[in-house]
């Protein structure tokens, strides 16, 4: 059996197209054989680098909106609101045919099963 928690898989081949006159500098700079690590390390970093970037614009987001709350705290009874409003009424309201026993029963089987690595059985009505 395959240990997927230590496994790791192949790295994806890909077609990289570049114009020839890239291509040419490429081959001139970089030895054959240090190619694809010199395209993956400098693939690796521009990606890290937008990562950041992106970050950086999360928290400056983030910091703004913490601003406008501050400002006005309007803002935050209203997302409170929003944010504990109930999205529907229980179950139990709305389907009388719900049996919360059975539900509650099936959920915990279910549970059990799964933490045990066997897979639950559906319950018959």
């Amino acid at each position: 059996m395959l240990n997927t928690r230590t496994h790791t898989p192949p790295p994806k081949q890909v077609l990289l197209r570049l114009p020839d006159d890239l291509a040419a500098q490429l081959a001139h700079a970089i030895p054959p054989r240090q190619r694809n690590k010199f395209l993956v390390d400098l693939v690796a970093k521009a990606l890290a680098e937008r990562q950041a970037q992106e970050d950086q614009e999360l928290v400056r987001a983030a910091e703004y909106m913490n601003e406008l709350e501050a400002r006005h705290p309007e803002l935050v009874r209203e997302a409170d609101e929003w944010l504990n409003a109930p999205l529907t009424e229980p179950v139990d309201v709305w389907d009388p045919d719900f049996d919360r026993e059975e539900f509650e029963r099936g959920f915990a089987e279910a549970q059990a099963a799964l933490s045990s690595g066997s897979t639950p059985r559906p319950s018959t009505p």
